[in-house]
C-alpha cells in the first residue's frame, strides 16, 4: 500500500513538474520554434528588424537551462552594454511572468535558475582581446546575436574558442542577425554553407506586431516606404523588411562594385 501511495505521488509531481516546465511555444511562433526545435548543433537565423528573433533568443536560453542541469548557456553580441539593453529585459521578464526561480548577478550579468543550478551569460565581445574569456566554460547552449556587425575575429571566436566549449554537452552553436549591406563575410558564408542549418523569418511573420501596434505590417512597410521616399526593391528595406541580401552602395564607406 504504501508503495502503490509512493508510486501515485511521484506520478502527480512528475505530472506537475511537466506541467509546469516552461516551453519556448509559450512564447514564440511557428517559425521561431522551428529553430529552437531544429535538432542541428550549428544553426544561422537570417531575420528583418522587429521579427522577434531577441524573445527567441531568450526563450531557448530559459528552456535548455530549465531542462538541464549543471549546464552554461551563453548569450553574445558586441558589446556588455548592448548584450544588456538587448536581452536582459526580456530574460527577467520570461522569468518573473513563469516564476521560475532563480538568482540574479546584476554585476556578472548572470541568471542562476535554482531548480536546476544552471546558469545563463549574458556578454559581449568588441574585439578579439575579448574572446579569450570565453575559454575554460562548458556550454551547452550559445547564441551569438547581431552577428552581421562582428568582424573578422567572430570565425576566431567559432572556430578557436567557442566550437571546442561545446563539447563536453554535445551542445549547439546559434548564429542570429540581420543581412549587411554586401553579401559577404562569416554569418553570410555560414548562412549559405550545408554544414550549417539556415532560417530566416520576418517581421511579417511576428504576430505581436499587430496585436501590438493595431496595424497590419504591409501598411507600416507602405507607410515607411512613402516616408522615406523609396521603393520596396531599395536594398535597405529588402535587408530590413525581407531579410534578404541586397547589395547597398550607399551604407559602405567605398563604393563596392565587383
Amino acid at each position: 500500500l504504501t508503495a502503490e501511495i509512493s508510486k501515485e505521488v511521484l506520478d502527480l509531481y512528475l505530472s506537475t513538474m511537466t506541467a509546469n516546465r516552461f516551453k519556448v511555444e509559450d512564447y514564440c511562433f511557428d517559425k521561431q520554434i522551428a529553430f529552437k526545435r531544429d535538432p542541428a548543433r550549428f544553426k544561422v537565423a537570417v531575420c528583418t528588424r522587429r521579427a522577434g528573433k531577441t524573445v527567441e533568443c531568450a526563450a531557448d536560453l530559459i528552456e535548455t537551462a530549465s531542462e538541464f542541469r549543471d549546464i552554461v548557456c551563453l548569450y553574445i553580441t558586441l558589446s556588455r552594454k548592448s548584450a544588456k539593453k538587448i536581452i536582459w529585459k526580456d530574460l527577467l521578464k520570461i522569468l518573473n511572468e513563469k516564476q521560475i526561480p532563480h538568482k540574479l548577478d546584476n554585476t556578472e550579468l548572470s541568471i542562476t535558475l535554482l531548480d536546476t543550478n544552471s546558469v545563463i551569460y549574458v556578454s559581449g565581445a568588441k574585439d578579439k582581446s575579448e574572446i579569450e574569456k570565453f575559454r575554460g566554460l562548458a556550454i551547452k547552449l550559445c547564441y551569438i546575436d547581431e552577428c552581421q556587425s562582428f568582424r573578422s575575429y567572430i570565425e576566431e571566436m567559432v572556430d578557436d574558442v567557442i566550437s571546442p566549449a561545446l563539447f563536453d554537452h554535445n551542445g549547439t552553436l546559434c548564429l542570429i542577425g540581420t543581412p549587411g549591406p554586401v553579401p559577404s563575410g562569416y554569418f553570410y558564408k555560414c548562412f549559405m554553407s550545408k554544414a550549417w542549418s539556415a532560417h530566416s523569418w520576418s517581421l511579417f511573420d511576428n504576430p505581436w506586431i499587430k496585436k501590438k501596434s493595431g496595424k497590419d505590417p504591409r501598411s507600416l512597410l507602405n507607410e515607411e516606404l512613402e516616408r522615406r521616399g523609396v521603393s520596396i526593391e531599395d536594398p535597405k528595406i529588402q535587408r530590413e523588411f525581407f531579410a534578404k541580401w541586397a547589395v547597398d552602395t550607399d551604407a559602405l564607406i567605398f563604393k563596392y562594385n565587383k
